[in-house]
């Protein structure tokens, strides 16, 4: 199968698993049904992280130009995105009519854990098949200390315009400044700063390859 015909399958398969397995209502699938969704997924992804490893037969050298460092870029770009996403869809559930903790928080935060824990699980992975390679030079640390400063300022600004909405805001208007709600946000930020900071870093090396 040609390169561009798997990623035009596995791609729409690969949003599908994430959207069944984080983003649908539970549904009780029973332990089977969750075994092998649970499963269908990891194998749509691998094949699509396996599809993005293998080199084209006319673009061997292309692939192979990618470092380490850029892998890494866009491997924590598409796992945070995918964090960011989830988390922005379900946040309105983590937060009870009184503003407080809802029962669903900790589900929500065990799905975020085993974003998580694939993102670790697949890094790791990466470092064994690294160990012959250089991991950084020169270039990777310049990249990482402009994608760092990148995000750095997209927190700040963030942060501050948090402080002068709550500064000038009316009360009335900040009524729904709860305090999980405003846990929610903070993480958020937080989460699209590292975000940023992936974007940056992935964008940097592939202007440098082309």
């Amino acid at each position: 199968m040609k390169r561009s015909l798997r990623y035009a399958v596995l791609v729409p398969l690969s949003v599908l698993a994430f959207y069944v397995l984080f983003v649908l209502p539970d549904v009780d699938l029973g332990w089977p049904g969750g075994l092998a969704v649970l499963v269908g997924a990891w194998v749509v992804w691998y094949l699509l992280w396996a599809t993005w490893q293998s080199p084209a037969a006319n673009a061997g050298e292309a692939v192979a130009a990618i470092s380490p460092g850029e892998q890494r870029a866009w491997i924590g770009l598409m796992f945070t995105l995918a964090i960011l996403l989830y988390f922005g869809l379900r946040a309105p559930q983590m937060v009870a009519a009184d503003g407080g903790r809802a029962p669903e928080a900790g589900a929500i935060g065990g799905h975020i854990a085993m974003l998580v824990i694939a993102w670790l699980v697949v890094m790791q992975v990466l470092r064994q098949r690294w160990r012959d390679k250089v991991q950084a030079d020169e270039r990777d640390r310049a990249i990482q200390a402009r994608a760092t400063e990148w995000a750095r300022s997209g927190l700040a600004i963030f942060v501050i315009a948090l402080a002068v909405t709550f500064a000038f805001s009316p009360v009335d208007r900040l009524a729904w400044a709860k305090p999980m709600t405003l846990s929610n946000l903070l993480m958020a930020g937080l989460i699209g700063s590292c975000l940023l900071e992936y974007l940056v870093t992935g964008l940097a090396y592939w202007r440098d390859r082309h």
